[in-house]
């Protein structure tokens, strides 16, 4: 059975209490929200990207994409990593369909750019159809919202990187750090997913307000860590800037240090 001790709760219940609050003041601030970005840093095979007029479009690497009320396709053997001006990483797998439903953030300053922390506050809305999500959250201001909606529950984001993955066997749910909160379609029943733990939730005890089953994460093949592992190095890759006069933020990529370790083509020499 998933970890319930006290303590877990008592945080559980502050986190519940304060989204509460929070969700109250978003909705009374929506207007000074903007549309967040992605920046693609790595895609593979076939990947379409379907917004709200029906339009489809095949990303390109590091498209700058705004994916409100857009869906994510990706087809056999084919990813998609992505990075988000909130600071957040998203991968999404094979076979997978992914709805952007809401990704909106509040503006921020050349003053609050930053690497380790978000610059501002924003709301993220995911619903995953089918396949394989990955989230990495660690740097999320306290202050922001990230849910993941599944056809059997909601999964609500604090700080964590974890992995969902959703058939019609149901979810299996995995914290490779931090935690999460499940909520069954019963608003009083939820499940707290602390790191290192996995979860599978069928259909039928999502009814039921019960965890099909309980794993290790050693238990599971390796690729789900890989995955886990990629979507972080993902969130790492891109430098959000300030956008000006209201505009979206500007995305820089980083290149990695063995990038820049490597030997020079044409050395030069300089004579005194």
């Amino acid at each position: 059975m998933p970890i319930k001790t006290q303590s877990c709760w008592n945080t559980l219940c502050c986190l519940v209490s304060g989204a509460s609050f929070l969700g109250g003041a978003f909705v009374s601030h929506a207007e000074e929200m903007a549309e967040g970005i992605a920046f693609a840093t790595s895609i593979q095979g076939s990947v379409q990207i379907e917004d709200a007029e029906s339009y489809s479009t095949q990303p390109k690497l590091h498209d700058t994409l705004t994916l409100n009320a857009c869906t994510v396709e990706t087809g056999k053997n084919a990813h998609i990593f992505l990075a988000l001006s909130n600071g957040m990483g998203i991968g999404i797998g094979e076979k997978s369909a992914v709805l952007f439903e809401t990704f909106v953030q509040k503006p921020f300053t050349n003053k609050r750019e930053r690497l380790s922390n978000e610059p501002s506050r924003s709301i993220l809305s995911i619903r995953l159809i089918n396949g394989d999500l990955a989230v990495v959250s660690n740097n999320l201001s306290p202050l922001s919202e990230a849910h993941v909606f599944l056809p059997t529950g909601e999964l609500q984001i604090h700080s964590a990187a974890c992995i969902i993955q959703y058939n019609n066997m149901g979810a299996q749910i995995s914290a490779y750090s931090g935690l999460l909160t499940y909520k069954y379609p019963d608003p009083k029943q939820r499940e707290l997913i602390i790191n290192p733990q996995s979860i599978r939730i069928s259909p039928q005890s999502a009814v039921l307000g019960e965890v099909t089953e309980n794993m290790t994460l050693s238990s599971l093949p390796k690729a789900i860590e890989q995955f886990a592992q990629a979507t972080q190095h993902a969130s790492t890759r891109v430098f959000f800037k300030a956008g000006h006069n209201g505009h979206p933020p500007r995305p820089v990529l980083i290149a990695s240090p063995t990038h820049l370790n490597q030997a020079v083509k044409r050395p030069y020499e300089f004579n005194k």
